[in-house]
């Protein structure tokens, strides 16, 4: 949604330039040239920033700034010629968020600005529950064959294995499973390096688990890890990053962890694996996504019949 930035300014250059300016950046910008305009113009809009000059003919920037506090939660920077120390003490007292002396550079302010709206974003994001997590999507691929072949005793290992080996294993990487989809589940972490470090556990334990039950052909995991912002509500999580580990995790040979490429960028370095780039054309997502494959033993063969990759180191 496009930001709204509203300015009062009496010097009527500054001002047409700056909303240019701003405009040709991407903001929604509304001007006025008196407090008293720039009331009227406001009264029903929704103003994500103010810019305001403090000396106006009729009521000044200081009491403008009041009136918006006592209005909403608008940020405000106060654009002026006055820069004695006590004037901009005075100007972030009054409930300014930012103070920036005349003459100034158009892309300073532009920083001035991104800045605010960006602490904004942040602030209304911990006000909604939101927060950053990196969400692993885990599917037992030969869940079908393991039932059809003997549903008892495929249901009982399945059940013993997401005792004996995921549950077990998610308190020494910080995961919540918050949800189980019959065959699979998803998985919370608070950062994204745990979340990597355990897929790559996960998948290493469950080769062993398997071998040891007599089931290295019909027990085998994709895991797909994706990292973004989650909304926490009644012990669920929800989020586009949700839906995206699970595609991951989908497009992921059996027996690997596939990532994506932000949760590569922030674990670049960190983890010892070798990852290698493919791109894949998800379900649901119009772009073809460049993901990160790791390959455990049983993946290489999934990996190499794979259609539409194209593997680079």
């Amino acid at each position: 949604m496009q930001e709204t930035i509203a300015i009062a300014e009496d010097e009527q250059d500054l001002r047409e330039l700056l909303a240019e300016f701003l405009s040709g950046n991407g903001y929604r910008v509304l001007a006025a040239a008196s407090a008293a305009e720039f009331r009227a113009m406001v009264e029903f809009e929704a103003v994500d920033l103010a810019i305001l000059d403090i000396n106006m003919p009729g009521e000044d920037g200081l009491s403008l700034a009041r009136w918006l506090n006592a209005r909403g939660s608008t940020s405000i920077i106060f654009a002026t010629a006055v820069a004695s120390a006590i004037d901009r003490i005075v100007g972030l007292e009054s409930g300014a968020d930012d103070y920036i002396t005349k003459p100034y550079h158009m892309r300073e302010m532009l920083a001035r600005i991104r800045g605010l709206l960006r602490r904004r974003k942040m602030a209304r994001a911990a006000l909604a529950g939101k927060r950053l997590a990196a969400i692993a999507s885990i599917d037992i691929v030969g869940y079908t064959l393991l039932i059809q072949t003997d549903e008892q005793n495929g249901l009982a290992l399945t059940d013993r294995f997401f005792r004996d080996v995921v549950t077990q294993s998610l308190p020494r990487r910080a995961g919540n499973l918050f949800k189980m989809l019959g065959d699979g589940a998803l998985i919370d972490f608070p950062s994204v390096q745990n979340a990597v470090e355990w897929a790559l556990e996960c998948q290493t334990e469950t080769r062993a688990y398997a071998a040891a039950h007599g089931q290295a052909q019909s027990l085998r995991l994709r895991i797909g890890v994706a990292v973004g912002d989650v909304v926490v509500r009644n012990g669920d999580r929800f989020g586009e990053v949700v839906a995206l580990a699970a595609r991951i995790q989908e497009a992921a040979p059996a027996g690997s962890v596939m990532i994506s490429d932000v949760a590569r960028a922030m674990t670049r370095g960190k983890i010892r694996e070798d990852f290698v780039a493919r791109r894949h054309a998800l379900k649901n997502i119009a772009e073809p996504m460049e993901l990160w494959l790791h390959e455990g033993p049983s993946a290489a063969i999934a990996a190499s019949a794979s259609n539409g990759e194209s593997a680079v180191r």
